[in-house]
């Protein structure tokens, strides 16, 4: 693609106000690909806006360290022709995608040795930052790395928002909502350009959190049935509910509908709302980013 971006959602209620940011809550996605942003108004106590743009072709997270740059390259330079989202808000949560990640459990964790976490479970680049984020609702401590040129932007950009792992964020999105559901091991799959996570919850807590790569659907299949055999779950009865870049009519859907027998995508309750008119079709792309309890 081309140096501009490309909208791919756009969505604002006759409320938002540009000039009203200080009364907003804003919640952004750094993707893989581009970079998602929501709008929560305190006063009417709901999502006002919504929008998702493209800024690079296939996953920068990915590729190397020229791919890295170019990206924040058009990132900050979207960021500087939508100066309102740097305007003063209420609250800013920033969710950045990273692939290498591992948690801690609470009682184990110890802040002075967060490298030496990661470094045992992944190699990554020494220019990279690490970063840390509690997750209260799983009771753990989740310790990733980001790129060093991304790092720059948000430190440039966004310094005092609350910074949130990809998947640190969903966690602390799905359990509130699953903690009392009736279903048992329920498990979510949250597709991204190049890559997906698979979290397993059991009787309403954290049981497993993992990130795979993936190019052709089968990769994607394949792994997911590898996790439910490993934790002994049995595709015929386990729930499985998708979110992200994933649509009903496509080939990848319909693989899965092949192999799993209880396959849905998750609903937001926050989009049953007056407010945005966002369709149905694609709230689950943006399930983590409209959660009220990021703007808090």
């Amino acid at each position: 693609m081309t140096g501009e971006p490309l909208t791919l959602v756009n969505y604002y209620d006759r409320l938002f106000d540009q000039v009203l940011t200080g009364q907003y809550s804003l919640s952004i996605r750094i993707d893989p690909d581009g970079l998602s942003f929501s709008v929560y108004s305190h006063l009417v106590s709901r999502y006002i806006g919504i929008e998702s743009v493209l800024l690079h072709q296939g996953s920068a997270f990915s590729s190397g360290e020229t791919a890295k740059t170019l990206f924040s390259d058009r990132l900050k330079d979207f960021l500087q022709k939508h100066e309102w989202i740097l305007n003063p808000f209420r609250h800013v949560s920033l969710i950045v995608h990273s692939p290498t990640y591992t948690l801690i459990p609470h009682a184990l964790y110890k802040p002075e040795s967060k490298a030496e976490y990661l470094a045992f479970a992944h190699q990554y680049e020494q220019t990279n930052v690490v970063h840390e984020q509690f997750l209260n609702a799983a009771e753990a401590w989740l310790v990733y790395a980001v790129n060093n040129s991304i790092n720059e932007v948000i430190e440039q950009y966004f310094g005092s928002a609350r910074l949130l792992h990809h998947a640190g964020a969903m966690i602390e999105t799905i359990l509130p909502h699953y903690r009392h559901n009736e279903l048992q091991n329920p498990v979510f799959v949250n597709v991204r350009q190049g890559s997906f996570d698979i979290i397993v919850l059991n009787e309403g807590r954290l049981r497993y959190c993992n990130s795979f790569s993936w190019k052709a659907n089968e990769d994607l299949v394949y792994y997911l049935i590898f996790v439910l055999d490993q934790l002994a779950l049995n595709p015929e009865n386990v729930p499985v509910m998708l979110s992200g870049l994933l649509e009903p009519d496509s080939a990848l859907f319909a693989l899965l509908q092949q192999y799993i027998r209880h396959v849905s995508f998750m609903q937001n309750p926050e989009i049953s709302k007056p407010g945005i008119s966002l369709p149905v079709s694609n709230d689950y792309k943006f399930f983590d980013l409209l959660n009220p309890g990021l703007c808090e």
